[in-house]
């Protein structure tokens, strides 16, 4: 009889392990998504315990709709901060407080020495929502929400699939770098550290936009890492979208000119997409992208587009500025740029390119 309990009792803790692992696609990445982007990429999974799912402290890097996260290791505590409110958790204590001052226990936990936090408890706090998703792949993905997302969760993990194919290859080929080190809970004994490498420069990288039809996506991407860019038009697209010149602006982008795949005379092109551009926005602009080897007009600040397409993990390896071009793949060339470090700059009249 007691036998039979005991087994009753090991295969109850069996199911419940199961229940509470999380379930991890081949690759172990788990994404955190903030309205329509996915600023982070994370190897370290939610949890679930008592039927309540607790997310790891890195999850808030993502700085999910203006909550930032910080750190002090000298008062053991975790913070979540937005312009209005606040949760400050006193992990030695075992509290949280937030902006009132009100204070109650905090149900945190500890998984490998990885502080784990209450998503639900957290995100509810600032107002957020959260969707737990799942890309075709079988990859997990936490999606903070504040009403201002264009898409739905549906279409959202439609329109993610390809960047999230994208950084799952770039980790299965082993090219990611290793996060920016900051100040963040502990997570238990540290390991014989390397000695370091010699120090390499950072790789220096102009951004340039072409393609009005992916210019808001641009825009987003831009958003997301802080980041002001340049986009070239010509005529055809200024007159077909004149609030996209407007949108840019307001953004804190410049605008350049370009010529169409068809225009024979290029330095006519350019006078009648700086014309409309005019016409728009009272004033004109001196930023003007070619084709490489094109001939240059006095009157314009020329760049001439690479002869053969650069990458962003080009562009980022190289010892030398790079003009890149980005269009359809903005958001992978910005994590690319950034993950390699690379110093990414506004494309200005006076940039050392090559």
């Amino acid at each position: 009889m007691k036998l039979r309990r005991w087994i009753c009792f090991l295969l109850c803790l069996v199911l419940t392990v199961c229940l509470c692992a999380p379930a991890l696609a081949d690759g172990e990445l788990f994404f955190v998504a903030v309205n329509d982007t996915i600023p982070l990429t994370l190897s370290v999974f939610p949890t679930y315990s008592g039927g309540t799912l607790y997310v790891p402290y890195q999850v808030f890097d993502s700085q999910p709709c203006g909550v930032t996260p910080s750190y002090n290791q000298a008062k053991q505590t975790y913070v979540l901060l937005s312009r209005t409110r606040q949760m400050i958790f006193d992990l030695a204590a075992g509290t949280v407080s937030d902006e009132s001052g009100s204070v109650s226990t905090a149900n945190v936990l500890y998984r490998g020495g990885i502080l784990y936090l209450p998503l639900t408890f957290c995100a509810s706090h600032f107002g957020l929502k959260t969707t737990m998703l799942e890309s075709a792949g079988g990859y997990q993905i936490l999606r903070f929400t504040d009403g201002s997302e264009v898409y739905d969760d549906s279409l959202f993990v439609e329109k993610a699939e390809n960047l999230i194919a994208y950084r799952v290859r770039q980790n299965q080929s082993g090219s990611q770098s290793p996060e920016r080190p900051t100040d963040r809970p502990n997570s238990g004994s540290q390991g014989t550290q390397e000695p370091p490498a010699a120090e390499k420069k950072p790789a220096t990288v102009y951004l340039a936009f072409t393609g009005s039809e992916t210019m808001r996506a641009s825009m987003a991407a831009l958003e997301t890492y802080k980041l002001h860019g340049t986009f070239f038009l010509t005529e055809a697209e200024i007159l077909a979208d004149p609030s996209l010149v407007f949108e840019l602006l307001a953004a804190g982008h410049s605008i350049g000119i370009t010529a169409g795949e068809d225009d024979e005379d290029l330095s006519d092109a350019l006078t009648r997409a700086n014309d409309a551009l005019c016409a728009l926005t009272c004033q004109k602009t001196l930023l003007a992208l070619l084709p490489a080897e094109a001939e240059a007009p006095d009157s314009y600040c020329v760049f001439h587009a690479p002869s053969s397409p650069v990458s962003a993990a080009d562009a980022a390896a190289s010892e030398t500025a790079h003009l890149l071009v980005c269009s359809e793949n903005t958001e992978a060339d910005l994590y690319t740029l950034f993950s390699a470090e690379a110093r990414v700059l506004q494309l200005l009249e006076n940039a050392d390119r090559t």
